[in-house]
């Protein structure tokens, strides 16, 4: 029985696959087309040959090779090593799930996460109300009337909101509330007062709200509009000891009020030892910035002064989630210290692979047929 449940594992997991290529294709269109476009590709034969031996060696459609340039015949990188290189779907459906296994809901639902949070007292932005199930609730999550979640929101001293969906992710969905005088806000996004019309609308689907924080002035230099936070991703090893893998600062950009990389943010590496920020920083289609372009922060040689409080807050926060292996932090840093924004059960792996190359050896991947089979073909399967 065992054998067969390895045999339908694999036969799932290869449909799901062939399934999302389009997906992958569509969300890597950009690489796609600077790949048609180039004018120094490699000869036809060797980039089939490569292709090909990256699609044997991992059974997924080698997206990556068009992701990092591996077709450029200025491509410095042997078939060794641009096999270092994880694929999305296999990060995503192969590797991750084995990692966080039937406690992906711990990160996945924000309103879980921050009511675990609450209860093991981790510093967090502040949650004024919940929607759920076409209810408001409030901070204790009491169901409230629509008028009386109006008046919260009017009377709250906070300058900021943000309203999360509560199985977001990449930045999306996400609306931004802006005090205009002391008993009005703005959604900038949709341009309109925030007033019971706009809450009967918001109602209707699940949010968390929670109140904008006030940035370290350090930070704040860097970029003003958003919170720039630091995705740091740890190791749970033994259920016991906690290690820190990568980590990289990313920042809005373009007057944006959110800081992810796929919404049109930057972002940038951050040595995981010392705090010191790497020399440039990208934009999701590869844009190389030395400083930011609009505070023209310099980013090459700069410590963030702060880093060993960082440093310590996750790698205590990451203890109490130990059950999940790999975990990618967003941590925000104001003048009361670390403030844990969201934690992901599969951070980018595209985005890391930008700044630290390919992955394979770093998350101990010896063998990739190994993660084709499995007695437990529910998870993540199409």
């Amino acid at each position: 029985m065992s054998l067969t449940k390895r045999i339908l594992y694999f036969f799932i997991k290869k449909s799901s696959e062939k399934s999302h290529r389009i997906y992958y294709k569509q969300k890597n269109n950009y690489y796609i087309n600077q790949y048609i476009q180039c004018t120094q590709k490699k000869s036809p034969s060797k980039i089939r040959k490569e292709t090909h031996e990256l699609w044997k060696y991992w059974k997924i459609y080698p997206i990556q090779y068009f992701r990092y340039n591996m077709y450029r015949s200025d491509c410095p990188l042997s078939i060794s090593e641009m096999k270092n290189y994880i694929p999305d779907y296999f990060a995503y459906y192969l590797f991750y799930p084995k990692s966080f296994k039937e406690r992906n809901i711990l990160c996945e639902d924000k309103f879980l996460f921050y009511t675990i949070c609450q209860g093991l007292r981790i510093n967090q932005p502040k949650t004024i109300l919940y929607t759920r199930n076409n209810s408001f609730l409030n901070d204790q999550q009491n169901i409230i009337t629509l008028q009386e979640t109006l008046e919260i929101i009017q009377n709250i001293p906070d300058k900021k909101l943000f309203i999360k969906p509560r199985f977001g992710v990449g930045g999306t969905g996400i609306h931004v509330l802006n005090k205009t005088n002391p008993n009005t806000f703005i959604d900038k996004q949709k341009n309109v007062i925030v007033d019971l019309e706009y809450i009967k609308e918001i109602v209707k689907q699940d949010y968390i709200i929670q109140a904008g924080l006030t940035q370290h002035t350090i930070i704040n230099e860097i970029y003003p509009f958003s919170i720039n936070t630091f995705r740091i991703v740890t190791e749970c090893i033994d259920n016991s000891k906690i290690k820190i893998l990568f980590a990289l600062l990313r920042m809005g950009h373009g007057g944006m009020e959110i800081d992810n990389a796929t919404s049109g943010g930057l972002y940038t590496k951050v040595n995981p030892n010392t705090g010191e920020l790497y020399k440039y920083a990208l934009t999701n289609n590869q844009e190389k910035f030395l400083a930011h372009p609009y505070t023209n922060f310099k980013f090459e040689g700069f410590h963030i002064p702060f880093w060993d409080k960082i440093v310590e807050f996750t790698l205590k926060l990451a203890f109490k989630f130990c059950d999940i292996k790999y975990i990618g932090w967003d941590i925000a840093y104001t003048e009361d210290g670390p403030v844990v924004i969201e934690a992901n059960n599969g951070p980018d792996i595209s985005i890391l692979q930008d700044f630290y190359g390919g992955l394979k050896n770093h998350f101990k991947i010896n063998s990739p047929t190994d993660f084709w089979y499995s007695e437990n073909y529910g998870i993540k399967d199409l």
